[in-house]
């Protein structure tokens, strides 16, 4: 019993020491997002905010311009 016991954890602590050995990979360099299947998803992201950009630059120009407009108005009574 005890034989078989010594052997079975003599055979597991074999395993165990097998698994570490060998050399470590070289690292990869890592893909691109646009290369990834979330490269659509950056792409929408990108296009809203370009998009939403150009509405605010809007917006803000005719309020300069109207605010410009307003500053030479005669004043209100």
């Amino acid at each position: 019993m005890r034989a078989t016991t010594t052997i079975g954890m003599l055979t597991v602590a074999l395993a165990l020491a097998g698994c570490g050995g060998g050399e470590p990979e070289p690292e990869k360099e890592p893909m691109k997002v646009e290369d990834t299947v979330f490269g659509d998803l950056i792409g929408t992201q990108d296009k809203a905010r370009d998009r939403a950009n150009a509405a605010v630059e809007t917006h803000r120009k005719a309020l300069e311009s109207r605010l410009e407009a307003d500053e030479g108005a005669p004043p209100e009574e």
